[in-house]
């Protein structure tokens, strides 16, 4: 019973202290400068798109396509599927993800094709902004072939999910 009433007051005494040291400790501010010309990060709730990438030492890895969203403006959408360095030196580097999008509001609808790495030669670009309107959007993702390189990435299997469009 000591023990308890120990163990209850060293509880009570460190939960005391850690909120006066939140309390008091001064806030820092990461606040722009200059006005924000990016768009706003929106969350999105996915299942990636899986493909197959193989390095130069013919070693097989996942490679997995996943969906960034941002918006700078009500009802306007920013897709990009950016895709790490280490992945666009392997022959994914040559793919390009479509997404295919839906909003269930308004039923605004369309397909995006970007491609993960930047270096690519392709004319598809890296980011690109699309009306998807306002409210919940779900999409699908899959990894498709270029033009130069219509294997990469392959086999592959698609992806899906959601976000609500601001």
């Amino acid at each position: 019973m000591k023990f308890s009433r120990q163990l209850s007051a060293l509880a009570a005494g460190l939960l005391a202290a850690g909120a006066f040291t939140v309390a008091g400790a001064p806030a820092a501010s990461a606040a722009p400068v200059g006005p924000t010309l990016t768009a706003a990060p929106v969350s999105v709730f996915q299942i990636p798109a899986i493909g197959v990438k193989v390095s130069g030492l013919v070693i097989p890895g996942p490679h997995l396509a996943s969906v960034n969203a941002a918006s700078a403006a009500p009802g306007e959408t920013t897709f990009s599927t950016p895709a790490s360095p280490e992945t666009c030196a392997t022959t994914a580097g040559g793919s390009l993800v479509r997404i295919n999008y839906v909003n269930v509001r308004t039923g605004d609808r369309g397909t995006s094709v970007v491609k993960p790495c930047p270096y690519f030669l392709n004319s598809a670009p890296t980011h690109q902004t699309v009306h998807t309107g306002s409210g919940p959007v779900v999409f699908t993702v899959s990894i498709t072939g270029s033009w130069a390189y219509p294997n990469a990435g392959q086999p592959s299997l698609p992806g899906g999910g959601g976000f609500v469009a601001p």
